[in-house]
């Protein structure tokens, strides 16, 4: 296997465990604490933004460049990708999101954000090391 297709081979390794750690949140979300239909649609909101922002950031950041400006820039644009729909979607719940935010919905973005950031610094710091670019580190 070239350093490329490890490459490849991982970063879509990456988003497979990344869906099965918010699967997992999303069970013991639902597992605990009272059944209601406001509830469930608060955690299925959560989770949709959580995943949309986690695999953006995810894959923005496994771009690997052989330009050092340019993997800068991929990186700081993975953070984006990550952090600002979320913020906006906070945002809405804020101003108009009201019974999703009475449901809890900020509380479990919260929660799955962590847990998906937590697995992602995870994944990178435990994946591969090289790239197709003289062995430069990934920009995240």
């Amino acid at each position: 296997m070239t350093p490329a297709q490890h490459r490849r081979s991982w970063t879509w390794a990456g988003v497979a465990i990344l869906g099965a750690v918010l699967a997992a949140a999303v069970a013991v979300a639902l597992a605990i604490g009272d059944d209601g239909p406001g509830r469930r649609r608060a955690i299925g909101f959560a989770a949709v933004i959580c995943l949309v922002t986690s695999l953006g950031g995810w894959l923005a950041g496994r771009v690997a460049p052989a330009n050092p400006a340019r993997a800068v820039g991929l990186g700081i644009g993975a953070i984006g990708l990550r952090i600002f729909p979320l913020l906006v979607a906070l945002g809405w719940l804020q101003t108009a999101g009201g019974s999703l935010r009475e449901d809890g919905a900020g509380e479990w973005m919260l929660a799955f954000y962590l847990a998906l950031l937590a697995t992602d610094v995870l994944l990178h710091i435990i994946g591969p090391r090289g790239s197709q670019n003289g062995g430069a580190s990934s920009t995240n």
